[in-house]
């Protein structure tokens, strides 16, 4: 997929047999484009369900993911580092539009794919809102510290000071801008609305943050469990380990990195005025007295757990909620639910030992 146009390979795999090409063709990344796409895969579709894999490059191939699902076809988009990583397994020393376009087939055809759905209208428009809040948000702290760098250098020009502090305060009217956008936005919707308020009650979580996790998850639609969330924002821990070799083990960052941007302030709060996250922040800090960060990012991991149950189970945070609840002697079927493989324990709001990360 590219801004102009895109490469098409047409693979087809019966049974345990070897796949074979039925078709290349070249395509323009537009709407007569597409329509010729929709065209040429009827005429060799016949008794085969035919299923779409596009690789994700940017924004460019949104369009013709939009019209092919329109259109009733099976789509599947797969990250672009994912399908480096399977052409580096292929050995093909040869990298052309054309020559990706077959190896994507091939992976089509290898591998399960995961079916493609379009975010919901409203989460789309406030996903688009809250990129454009969370860049002015950067830009503001990148033109902060070019002013006080110039601030403090010498036999500085006043007419650059001025330029920079009316930057400074432009950005900031924009960001006030496209928060009370948002307000306005959310304010629509009461059901939303209701829910966004019940993840406030999360201390150190406000309503900017909730309302950045949830439109760029869909709502926590595609998700059935803590791990798959915490996969996703790039907040798993990772190992490297081999025979008496240990390396150190750190996040992966293989996920959405506006989760993390938006978590990290508010993490910093959390060890403060949220109990259990203060004590697990204390507790960490204290085996990694260097690496106070580690907390902080145990704490953006707890602070996205506990918005993704509470939205699931459409609750509100209750710090007592452990204690109120389980009987200080659980029974012994408690016990084997708890240790079991397929255990329901990570998706209840209580704050256990499951919904805590260990460094």
């Amino acid at each position: 997929m590219s801004k102009d146009d895109f490469h098409v390979c047409f693979k087809v795999r019966e049974g345990s047999q070897k796949s074979i090409i039925k078709g290349r063709r070249k395509f323009k990344n537009s709407e007569k484009g597409f329509k010729e796409l929709l065209e040429w895969i009827n005429k060799r579709e016949r008794d085969t369900d035919v299923q779409v894999l596009m690789e994700a490059t940017g924004v460019y191939h949104e369009s013709l993911a939009y019209f092919l699902y329109e259109q009733g076809i099976l789509v599947s988009i797969v990250l672009a580092n994912k399908m480096k990583n399977y052409l580096k397994s292929l050995n093909i020393k040869t990298k052309t539009d054309r020559t990706d376009a077959a190896s994507i087939a091939e992976y089509g055809t290898e591998r399960h794919l995961v079916p493609w759905e379009p975010m919901s209208p409203q989460y789309k428009e406030l996903r688009d809102m809250c990129r454009e809040l969370l860049s002015q948000k950067k830009d503001l702290q990148k033109a902060k510290s070019q002013l006080h760098a110039y601030n403090s250098s010498f036999q500085k020009s006043p007419e650059i000071v001025d330029l920079k502090n009316e930057q400074v305060q432009l950005t900031e009217k924009l960001i006030a801008s496209l928060e009370d956008l948002i307000q306005k936005t959310v304010n629509k919707d009461q059901a939303l609305l209701k829910k966004l308020r019940k993840t406030e009650t999360i201390p150190g979580l406000g309503f900017i943050t909730s309302v950045i996790l949830v439109c760029e998850t869909n709502g926590f639609r595609l998700f059935n469990s803590i791990r798959q969330i915490v996969s996703y924002a790039g907040l798993d821990v990772t190992f490297n380990q081999s025979g008496k070799f240990n390396g150190k083990s750190h996040i992966s960052k293989k996920g959405n990195s506006r989760i993390r941007q938006a978590l990290y302030m508010p993490a910093l709060s959390a060890t403060q005025c949220n109990q259990p996250i203060k004590a697990q922040y204390e507790r960490i800090c204290l085996k990694n007295p260097t690496v106070k960060r580690k907390g902080v990012v145990a704490g953006m991991r707890k602070l996205l757990i506990l918005a993704y149950t509470i939205w699931k189970k459409d609750e509100e945070f209750d710090l007592n909620y452990r204690w109120e609840t389980k009987s200080t002697q659980p029974s012994k079927d408690a016990c084997n639910k708890k240790n079991g493989a397929n255990s329901p324990a990570q998706d209840r709001l209580q704050l256990s030992e499951s919904t805590v990360a260990f460094f």
